[in-house]
């Protein structure tokens, strides 16, 4: 006999694909002292399918590290992070980088990076440069920057020196230790990002990576980490002279 109640009356509806990454999100967020991210910008729901467009895994880790990195500031440090407009713009910066990333490093860079700049006591315009400088950064462009950054210190291993075939700070050498180093079908708009951003020089004439036979007659030193560029890299990185990407750094953790 009936009793009027439907088998699924009174309980919930199971939550859409959507709203449990947004709420999983939404709790890291918290923890990030990121709580005023539009996360419904990063996530819809399709249905039953959640369209994921920030890299569950390595937003998960991003944020996980955001909030392991403030836990260790100090109680005012953290309350200050949560009224800093820069330290979220730069947050969501990160954010969106890993809507093209694969590699957690990447993650763990930008998340020391963003935290580092949110305790930073440089004026505000300085802070804001570099939030929208960590905006360019691609796993190649980083890694570029990196290595010439570790090129001009004298921090370059062994394998690296052999791989190059002759001193890197020479424009031809240096273009084979980094083509050997990550391979890539073009290095020109890491390269050209770099550049726009103001985090290295300008390139002798005709281009660093210029894909022309005239780049190899250059024999003069490659490009030059400027200021901005030499600070995005000591954010990024707690051993800035060991490399982080490509065939000559050690395999990355799962991000799993």
């Amino acid at each position: 006999m009936s009793n009027g109640v439907t088998p699924n009356e009174g309980v919930p509806a199971p939550m859409s694909a959507g709203a449990q990454v947004l709420q999983k999100v939404g709790v890291l967020g918290a923890k990030a002292a990121l709580s005023t991210i539009p996360w419904a910008a990063l996530v819809f729901d399709l249905g039953q399918t959640a369209i994921d467009y920030a890299n569950a895994r390595l937003t998960d880790r991003l944020l996980i590290g955001l909030g392991e990195r403030i836990d260790r500031l100090e109680v005012r440090a953290r309350e200050r992070l949560n009224v800093d407009d820069i330290y979220q713009l730069s947050a969501q910066a990160a954010i969106r980088r890993m809507l093209t990333e694969t590699n957690p490093r990447m993650a763990d860079a930008l998340a020391r990076a963003v935290v580092e700049l949110g305790n930073s006591d440089d004026p505000p315009s300085v802070r804001l440069e570099v939030a929208r400088a960590l905006d360019t950064l691609t796993e190649p462009s980083l890694h570029l920057l990196q290595t010439i950054y570790r090129m001009e210190r004298g921090f370059l291993g062994r394998p690296e020196m052999d791989a190059a075939g002759g001193d890197p700070i020479k424009t031809p050498y240096f273009n084979t230790l980094i083509t050997e180093s990550m391979e890539l079908l073009s290095w020109v708009e890491p390269t050209a990002a770099l550049q726009r951003a103001g985090l290295i020089d300008d390139p002798p004439q005709g281009g660093m990576f210029a894909e022309a036979v005239e780049a190899e007659r250059f024999d003069t030193a490659p490009f030059k980490v400027l200021l901005l560029g030499k600070t995005v890299v000591r954010l990024c990185f707690d051993r800035p002279g060991e490399p982080a990407f490509g065939r000559f750094a050690e395999q990355p953790e799962s991000s799993a």
